[in-house]
């Protein structure tokens, strides 16, 4: 029997920092719609979106809406909903499958799918979190148990 401790460690702390991180992420991007759902915090954010094209030098037509780019926000804050809930789903499948030495091998893909998820959700952002996963993929795959021959007189 081998002891897991490296991988458990691993990946709860990838799952740790990865839930901080996509959690804020997804909080910002909740708060940022929910501001702008008044008509009040609506005309602020177009206000000052335009202003900062023309301070910017960029024409209107260049660039999105103001409407298309508050619709964008709320589908990105979704979006990290809905990644968080799926790293945390395959972060917690690869920690049961880990943890007594049950199937290394399966829990080592999840954890790569959890890592993978992380930086492709967080656009990479979230590369360190990612990487802990990756790390603790390649542990589950390449570390085995130790085999003894034993020679019998």
């Amino acid at each position: 029997m081998i002891k897991r401790t490296g991988e458990v460690t691993l990946a709860i702390i990838g799952l740790i920092l990865s839930l901080i991180l996509q959690g804020i992420m997804t909080f910002i991007g909740f708060a940022f719609v929910k501001a702008t759902n008044t008509q009040s915090g609506y005309d602020a954010f177009i206000e000052n979106y335009e202003r900062t094209l023309r301070e910017s030098g960029i024409s209107a037509a260049d660039a999105p809406t103001g409407t298309k780019v508050i619709d964008t926000l709320g589908n990105f804050s979704t979006f990290f909903l809905i990644s968080l809930i799926a790293v945390i789903i395959l972060a917690v499948l690869g920690l049961i499958f880990i943890v007594g030495n049950k199937k290394p091998v399966l829990a080592g893909f999840l954890f790569l799918f959890a890592g993978l998820f992380v930086i492709a959700s967080t656009f990479l952002v979230g590369f360190i979190p990612a990487l802990l996963f990756i790390i603790a993929a390649i542990m589950c795959w390449v570390r085995k148990p130790k085999v003894t021959h034993f020679n019998s007189f």
